[in-house]
């Protein structure tokens, strides 16, 4: 991992920016290097210490070990093996056919897609949480006038599943272990076939590729018939699963797990586990940044096999 020559060319890209009155070379320097920095935040995202705590231990104040953090955080997300990762929700979810006139543009090519993993044809994909707080209402814009109460929309990201408030994003991983994609967040209340809908993964994925699901995914062969799709049975109302049946879910656990195992691996930095303390639209980048981490250590893992 090459973090020096990013920094400095998104460093320098700032530096130019338009509106920027000061010619470069004035106004503060960082009083931390740059490996004093990428120390913070790794500290940041392992133990999800407080900014306060971090100025105590690295001599600054708390303000300037959030703007270290935040700057470093999109730089680290590109120097790492960082899964693919979009930026918003598709806008339109895909429908099964004969619903949409026209499929959902794709974000990157499958060249490039195929480029970078060759030999995929297997992806387990779920779902998982992490709490954040209840939305405020902002205050009005009038003089004077100022919020009361909680917003209409105050169930919007309220989980029934987790019975609190939650950020969601939904993990590919393959077979092996690989985090290959990140959905963007969305709210708790979201249905994780909905957050694959909208997620921009299967317009992304090569035809040949297996998606492998669990009971949250149901339906999904009638939204992708022309794709191979592979989830557990679901029992039927008032009735029971069969032998072969249950056999089969047990079988397709034992590549799910994979899934799981990603997940815990990525919850084990607490920046990903804990109550969210950031601004909802700074959850996507953190959570980019650990599933770098992630694939970072299973690359190592993966040398040290062979």
């Amino acid at each position: 991992m090459d973090l020096e020559p990013l920094w400095e060319h998104t460093h320098r890209c700032s530096l130019l920016r338009a509106g920027r009155i000061r010619r470069i070379g004035a106004g503060n320097t960082f009083k931390l290097t740059l490996g004093q920095r990428l120390l913070v935040t790794l500290l940041y995202l392992r133990q999800y210490f407080t900014m306060h705590v971090l100025g105590i231990l690295f001599d600054l104040d708390a303000a300037n070990i959030c703007r270290n953090i935040h700057a470093v955080l999109p730089v680290l997300e590109q120097a790492l093996p960082a899964p693919l990762r979009p930026l918003t929700l598709q806008a339109k979810p895909d429908e099964a056919p004969g619903k949409q006139g026209q499929k959902p543009g794709k974000i990157r090519s499958l060249e490039e897609f195929l480029e970078i993993f060759p030999e995929l044809t297997d992806v387990v994909v779920d779902g998982t949480e992490q709490p954040r707080g209840q939305p405020k209402v902002k205050k009005g814009s009038q003089p004077g006038k100022k919020a009361v109460g909680r917003p209409k929309d105050k169930t919007r990201f309220y989980s029934v599943k987790q019975g609190t408030h939650t950020l969601k994003t939904q993990v590919a991983v393959t077979p092996d272990g690989q985090i290959v994609h990140l959905s963007a967040t969305a709210s708790g209340r979201t249905h994780d076939m909905k957050v694959l809908r909208r997620s921009r993964l299967m317009t992304r994925l090569p035809r040949h590729v297996r998606v492998w699901g669990d009971r949250g995914y149901t339906g999904i062969r009638k939204i992708y018939p022309e794709r191979e799709t592979i989830g557990p049975a679901k029992r039927p109302k008032k009735g029971e699963l069969s032998d072969e049946q249950r056999e089969l879910n047990r079988l397709i656990s034992k590549v799910r797990i994979t899934a799981e195992n990603a997940i815990s691996r990525i919850k084990k930095f607490r920046a990903c586990r804990e109550f969210f303390r950031n601004q909802p639209s700074r959850h996507g980048v953190i959570w980019g940044c650990v599933a770098g981490l992630v694939n970072l250590r299973w690359q190592a893992r993966q040398r040290t096999a062979l």
